[in-house]
């Protein structure tokens, strides 16, 4: 086995149930992430995708109407199975759990393409496909503040979108404009930041 098939099954690990299309889906999602890792962007054509995936090009067509779409869909899809919420309790508990989740994201294979898809993106690519990935980032935590609101840890009309850029921010800056690992004690911290700012209790 390659070094490339193994960093890709590490990335794919778990594979769900379902009929031919959940099987299509995978294979799709899986053949664009590791386009992304070996080539970039580039590499994401419909014929490579197509080709790694065992599927026809038309296949492709059908589902989408260009690659930012499908590109699209497979991060959101690596995001739902990478990063999902656990609810442990307390607000500072599962924050800290979701920022390791996404730490582990942005130090691996994956983090770099995330970042240039991100970027092609607000230079104009794949118009609505920013929009549509944030919305599904805020299905994924809404839950998390929405507990932490219902024991009293957070306000009502608390900015959930601003608690999470303060959270998350740090770890983008950290990992890709000063090159420095995003460590435990580094996420603590923080944590402790926004708690501190937010929380009605801590």
């Amino acid at each position: 086995m390659d070094q490339k098939t193994s960093v890709l099954e590490e990335l794919t690990p778990h594979r769900r149930p379902g009929g031919r299309t959940a099987d299509v889906t995978r294979r799709i999602n899986e053949a664009v992430l590791g386009l992304l890792i070996e080539g970039g962007i580039d590499a994401c054509t419909f014929q490579n995708v197509a080709a790694r995936a065992g599927i026809e090009r038309s296949t492709l067509y059908r589902r989408n109407p260009d690659r930012w779409k499908t590109i699209v869909d497979a991060i959101i899809d690596l995001a739902d199975r990478e990063t999902p919420f656990n609810d442990s309790g307390s607000l500072r508990a599962d924050l800290t759990d979701t920022l390791q989740q996404l730490a582990a994201i942005l130090s691996g294979p994956m983090g770099p393409p995330i970042m240039s898809v991100a970027a092609a993106l607000q230079a104009g690519h794949g118009p609505g496909e920013t929009g549509r990935f944030w919305a599904n980032r805020q299905n994924q935590i809404r839950p998390m503040f929405d507990a932490a609101i219902a024991r009293g840890e957070l306000p009502a009309e608390v900015n959930k979108d601003d608690v999470f850029a303060m959270a998350a921010g740090p770890l983008f800056f950290r990992t890709f404009v000063i090159g420095r690992p995003v460590d435990d004690e580094f996420i603590a911290k923080v944590v402790d930041l926004v708690c501190h700012r937010y929380c009605l209790r801590q």
